[in-house]
């Protein structure tokens, strides 16, 4: 009996393919005068050919090692899916006269965003459909979603890559259709309270939420507003509970800022609240 285990073992394992190796490039990092060497971070260029090779190979092996279970994966599948609520509602929040809320229905993967004018029994508008804008693609992921003033455009962001990689759009709720402008590597966005003012924050290379522009509806160049220097800090924009203002938010894991503009005067300067000091964080609403 052992030795028939054994055998089979022994078979399983020379059909099995070998994984894939990746080749080291040494890079030295210097940082406060302590040198870091990363062999692999030549990995983080998804336009590089290389790259592209060596994750469609680790995608063969994990496909190759995985197969046999195939028959579980499916069962695990299923039974997790059926302790999840598929068709299911959030809790509607009420904005500028209307009662927004995302909703789920069954056999589909990504939330409807919709609203409803003045009550909760008023015909519902679809504002975005996850799964229509997933349609075609072999990844998706819906970030933000923020509703002008005046509830006729939304901004959102998608990212269709995989690496958290989202694009700005802006959505003009009375056709339906998108407008011309976009933004690469967006992260945080709100309006301004005139309904065509844009802040936005966009990552480096490494991540890092690290600038804040001003983008304006048909505009081709937008202002950069702030740049977060030190990389221990990332930045993002909000609008207060009360809409009256705009926050321009530095924070570290132990620290934070905060500075504010009138929502009404897009054109105007942030002024910081309270000056940041190590190890102190506040926040302001």
């Amino acid at each position: 009996m052992f030795a028939g285990v054994l055998g089979a073992a022994t078979l399983w394992a020379r059909e099995m393919p070998h994984p894939p190796v990746a080749k080291k490039i040494e890079k030295k990092d210097v940082v406060h005068g302590d040198t870091r060497i990363d062999n692999y971070s030549w990995l983080r260029e998804k336009e590089n050919p290389e790259v592209v090779s060596y994750l469609e190979a680790e995608n063969k092996y994990t496909e190759a090692v995985m197969k046999p279970t195939e028959a579980l994966q499916e069962t695990l599948y299923k039974e997790m899916l059926g302790r999840i609520q598929q068709t299911d509602l959030s809790v509607p929040q009420r904005e500028n006269g209307y009662w927004y809320y995302s909703r789920t229905e069954e056999g589909k993967q990504y939330p409807i965003i919709c609203r409803k004018k003045g009550s909760l029994e008023a015909p519902e508008e679809v504002i975005l459909d996850g799964n229509k804008l997933a349609e075609g693609q072999k990844f998706f992921s819906l970030g933000g979603v923020n509703v002008s003033d005046d509830t006729h455009l939304v901004a959102y962001s998608t990212d269709y890559t995989g690496f958290r990689q989202y694009t700005l759009r802006v959505r003009d709720l009375r056709t339906g259709k998108d407008l011309p402008d976009t933004r690469e590597k967006a992260v945080a966005f709100a309006w301004a309270a005139d309904n065509k003012t844009l802040f936005y924050t966009v990552e480096d290379h490494a991540k890092r939420s690290a600038r804040v522009y001003r983008h304006r509806l048909g505009e081709a160049e937008d202002a950069l507003i702030y740049e977060e220097k030190d990389e221990r800090f990332s930045v993002w924009v909000s609008r207060t509970r009360s809409d009256s203002y705009l926050f321009l938010n530095s924070g570290s894991l132990t620290t934070s800022e905060v500075r504010y503009l009138p929502a009404g005067e897009p054109d105007g300067s942030f002024k910081v609240i309270a000056e940041r000091i190590p190890d102190q964080q506040y926040r302001v609403d």
